[in-house]
């Protein structure tokens, strides 16, 4: 499976979680080519994918998107990223989105066995990623929240 195909299962299951936990639509654009790094735009959401494929998933949004999307998981109303909950939220958000992709991929593809590392969650403007000697792919996702990107790089484990 190439890696564009790799982003579509990340794909389905955002469009998935969105409708379901938070109640959005989704408008998305096509997958496209990341190369080895970008910006974020300043709440991402980082998880670790390890097996017979390695590699990462990113879930990236603006912080007032990260604060939104808190809200209407839990409820309540929020006023910055460095709460707990916005923090766990989005946490939460990324590997519900990832566990159900791997299951399409791990299902799909009879041996491969992808698992999941925790959630890492990284808020402040402007951060660069890099993804050493791996090139990603990503989607916009367009909602009434805000803009999201998903963000995919993964390479057969040898």
């Amino acid at each position: 499976m190439d890696l564009a195909q790799t982003i579509a299962p990340f794909v389905r299951a955002s469009n998935h979680v969105f409708k379901q936990l938070l109640d959005l639509n989704i408008n998305k654009g096509q997958a496209e080519p990341e190369g080895d790094n970008f910006v974020s735009q300043g709440f991402t959401v980082m998880v670790g994918l390890t097996g017979g494929w390695q590699g990462w998933f990113f879930l990236d949004m603006s912080q007032d998107t990260a604060i939104k999307l808190a809200g209407l998981m839990t409820g309540e109303a929020y006023d910055n990223v460095d709460n707990e909950e916005v923090l766990l939220a989005g946490a939460e958000i990324a590997n519900i989105i990832s566990g159900n992709a791997l299951t399409d991929i791990n299902n799909l593809n009879s041996g491969v066995s992808i698992r999941l590392t925790p959630p890492s969650v990284f808020a402040g403007e402007g951060m660069s990623m890099f993804n050493v000697k791996l090139n990603a792919y990503s989607v916009l996702l367009q909602t009434d929240a805000g803009n999201i990107k998903i963000n995919v790089v993964m390479k057969e484990a040898k």
